[in-house]
């Protein structure tokens, strides 16, 4: 159950079973062993657990009014930008002028996500930028080759199988190029981020299919969130959301840790639940967004103009899914079910053989 500002509980449904839900055959192997020593960001999502989500913990930086493509459903073009930007220098005074005045109550410089625009337009940036924060990703559309920063969580933004991608952004060649800059890169920590809309739900199983196949870390998973100013159809109804949620937990099951974010944060995505998640959005209350001139955006990345009833954006979900313990035990528990079926299937099998 999910308990929101207002102490209303709200009851979660129980995950779906696959039956019936998936077409293609899927086969995962894991490719390496997780360490059993913690991380520093495994403390840190302790310490959501325990304490809560910080002021500021996540905030997020325009790099660049600039992209290289033109995506049909882009919220970046839709919003009411000043036709400037400031340059690297100016941005780092800022940086450099927020540490400086601001306790790490008000701003922890935990983590930021770089985006635009195309934000390896202007890579000297985040060259720059990112030493002021522990941990940095930057969501990318994987046309530009990476930089070598190991440090540094990528995410490439993908729209659909290759001619769905291709047709929404407008663009020949940029789908086989993306996959190319991934296997460029095998040393980089590499998330898929699918975009998922009425257009392309259909083809979501042979997208993770082959984005797993071809050697990508993780995956993960928004919906399209509808903006004022856009008049592509390409939001999917919430009863229509509903069944490809059911479809991602089945897909989890099989991919585990290829999924990056929880079962649980995809069962709050569900309509009887989302509502209580988007009326009390952490990232509008807890982060900053920062445009391309360096002012504050209005509600979140996405701008003013967003639709939050209808929101399919993953962070808010994500916050939640951090700082509610009931779901996050109730996942443990599940997951250590799992692992021991797993483990007693392999038994099985050794003693078959």
């Amino acid at each position: 159950m999910l308990e929101n500002a207002t102490t209303q509980t709200v009851e979660v449904p129980p995950a779906p079973r696959g039956d019936g839900l998936l077409e293609l055959e899927h086969h995962y192997t894991p490719r390496q062993k997780k360490s059993v020593l913690p991380t520093m960001y495994d403390l840190a999502k302790l310490g959501f657990f325990l304490f809560g989500f910080p002021k500021n913990g996540f905030v997020s930086i325009d790099v660049s009014k600039e992209c290289n493509l033109r995506c049909k459903h882009c919220y970046f073009f839709e919003q009411d930008f000043i036709d400037s930007e400031l340059d690297v220098d100016m941005w780092i005074d800022k940086l450099e002028a927020l540490k400086r005045t601001s306790t790490m109550k008000e701003f922890p410089f935990m983590q930021c996500t770089w985006v635009g625009g195309e934000p390896l337009i202007r890579k000297d940036l985040i060259e720059r930028g990112r030493k002021y924060f522990r941990w940095n990703t930057v969501v990318t559309n994987g046309t530009i080759p990476l930089p070598n920063w190991p440090d540094v969580n990528w995410y490439i933004s993908i729209d659909g199988d290759e001619a769905l991608h291709e047709e929404i952004r407008n663009k020949k060649g940029i789908y086989k190029r993306a996959m190319q800059n991934l296997k460029d890169h095998p040393n980089l920590q590499v998330t898929i981020a699918f975009c998922i809309t009425k257009q392309n739900a259909h083809c979501l199983e042979r997208v993770v299919k082959d984005w797993y196949e071809a050697g990508a870390g993780h995956i993960s998973f928004d919906f399209y969130t509808p903006i004022e100013t856009i008049e592509e159809p390409m939001w999917l109804p919430f009863d229509e959301r509903d069944r490809v949620l059911d479809q991602l937990i089945a897909l989890k099951r099989i991919y585990q840790d290829f999924f990056i974010i929880p079962e649980r944060v995809l069962r709050l995505m569900k309509q009887d639940i989302c509502k209580s998640v988007t009326d009390h959005c952490m990232f509008s209350t807890h982060s900053t967004s920062f445009g391309p001139t360096g002012a504050v955006k209005e509600k979140c990345m996405m701008g003013p103009k967003a639709d939050c009833d209808r929101c399919g954006c993953v962070v808010p979900f994500y916050m939640a899914s951090l700082t509610d313990r009931q779901l996050i035990v109730e996942d443990a528990v599940r997951e250590l079910r799992f692992a021991a079926k797993r483990a007693a299937s392999g038994v099985l099998t050794a003693l078959v053989g």
